[in-house]
């Protein structure tokens, strides 16, 4: 979930690096040609990855660890093995299938069958997939990128990306590579979302090897461990709309709810009640919440509007979130219960629900983000008034 902003911004920059044009651009001694030039060469490879990353409405840096090994022809990734530090869990990449390797229950759960998969995986982070998708007209276009700052050791390249997506602005994008090797050392992506937060990606590759004698076999457990055999992986950036379904009988009564502040809160004993169900990061939560604002403006004498985060455990970040989309109307923290299983079997976000408070009775429902979300919402409280 939180994935889905690295990557709308990593397809952005794919996408923008295998554009073609009839220019010709004289590789020869261009740092970030070569870059691509060495990377296209190797047949196997180890390196140690940091990955540094601060996500929206944050204010620290994470850092986590992995060593990586693969081995490949020119961009066709044969086998590929990320084994995070401090975790139980790794990603393998062999026999033209993608697994995730949990070691505390000593189970294999197979992903897909390409590399595709496995870069929506939370692994992936650690590998430079972006690098991968160059396409190989890279040597002979205009450049779209160009030197910040040249030492003896290494070049900093920024690239120029033009946003395609309307969610994100002031992209920055930079290269750090080795002027003796022409490897990549650190690669920066930076960007807005929905001009509320900056999103911050990091990765740091040092320790590179050549003679990876861990990438000839395949790994002891591969063969001891239980498979579960590939399923459809379901994405945060495919469809972020579902249909409203049948409510039913679900009933909302004596709900545990409280304030920023860890008090109590009690509900309206009467009339249409609209619950925003959130958490802090998720890109269709952050779409939707300046159309329920909206909303919100319209039908505050009508229906009591409450934002609901029942995630999140951090109250300075739902702050900030509440702050940064502007929400005006009363945030709530969730108790134990789980609305969002309660009412409607998922745990995906943002879920919006209307019901009466008399009688706790959902009336209506609604899963995910919609373009047209707010005549949908208004069409249901309408109908309910």
């Amino acid at each position: 979930m939180k994935k889905t902003l690295l990557i709308i911004l990593n397809v952005l920059i794919a996408h923008l690096l295998t554009i073609q044009t009839s220019l010709a651009q004289d590789s020869v001694t261009d740092p970030f040609c070569l870059m691509i030039k060495t990377i296209y060469s190797l047949d196997s490879i180890s390196f140690h990855s940091q990955h540094n990353t601060k996500q929206v409405f944050e204010n620290d840096t994470i850092s986590t660890n992995a060593k990586v090994f693969v081995k490949k022809k020119g961009t066709a990734i044969s086998f590929l093995h990320i084994t995070p530090e401090k975790s139980s869990k790794e990603l393998l990449f062999c026999h033209d299938s993608a697994w995730v390797v949990d070691h505390h229950d000593k189970i294999m759960n197979c992903y897909g069958t390409n590399t595709d998969q496995i870069s929506h995986n939370s692994m992936s982070q650690f590998f430079p997939f972006t690098l991968f998708n160059i396409d190989t007209a890279i040597l002979k276009v205009e450049p779209f990128w160009k030197i910040l700052e040249q030492t003896e050791e290494q070049t900093v390249v920024s690239l120029d990306i033009a946003s395609s997506s309307k969610d994100l602005t002031d992209i920055r994008v930079e290269f750090t590579i080795g002027n003796s090797d022409y490897l990549p050392y650190r690669i920066i992506q930076e960007s807005v979302y929905l001009k509320a937060d900056k999103l911050y990606q990091e990765q740091v590759f040092s320790e590179y090897s050549f003679h990876c004698s861990e990438l000839e076999n395949f790994p002891k457990y591969f063969s001891e461990y239980t498979k579960f055999p590939c399923q459809e992986q379901k994405t945060e950036n495919m469809v972020e709309r579902k249909e409203e379904e049948n409510p039913g009988e679900i009933s909302l009564k004596d709900l545990e709810l409280y304030d920023l502040a860890g008090n109590p809160f009690v509900l309206p004993d009467k009339g249409l009640i609209l619950f925003d169900l959130w958490y802090v990061g998720c890109p269709p939560c952050m779409k939707s919440a300046p159309v329920i604002e909206k909303l919100y403006t319209e039908y505050d004498e009508k229906v009591y509007f409450f934002s609901i985060n029942e995630t999140d455990q951090d109250t300075a970040k739902i702050i900030r979130f509440k702050e940064k989309m502007g929400v005006t109307f009363p945030v709530l923290l969730g108790g134990k219960e789980n609305l969002a299983v309660k009412v409607t079997g998922r745990s995906g976000y943002p879920i919006f629900i209307l019901f009466d408070a008399r009688s706790g009775k959902v009336l209506w429902k609604f899963n995910g983000y919609s373009d047209n979300l707010e005549d949908i919402i208004k069409e249901a409280i309408e109908q309910n008034l």
